[in-house]
């Protein structure tokens, strides 16, 4: 089974290479930020990334920011395999 960080990097590169400007992020002092943003003409892809091959289950503090978001009218997506990530980036182009 994969690693996470080997998924991340296949779809940061997918991304990159179809013009996306793509940001980790972190929330000093806080947990839940999703992994990965992603900004193209004007649409916001946020995804969180789990390992491949295991179902995508956020942790109790990524539901609660999650929620969070989704409160603002943002979308979080749970991924856990590059077709689905590449699906959404492809979708939002």
């Amino acid at each position: 089974m994969a690693r996470e960080i080997v998924l991340e990097d296949q779809i940061v590169a997918y991304a990159e290479a179809c013009g996306w400007l793509v940001r980790k992020m972190i929330y000093p002092g806080r947990r839940g930020c999703p992994d990965r943003w992603f900004f193209k003409h004007g649409a916001i892809v946020i995804m969180e990334i789990k390992r491949a091959g295991r179902p995508a289950q956020p942790d109790g503090n990524q539901v609660r920011e999650h929620r969070r978001l989704r409160d603002h009218g943002f979308r979080v997506h749970l991924v856990n395999d590059f077709e689905t990530a590449r699906a959404l980036l492809d979708a939002a182009a």
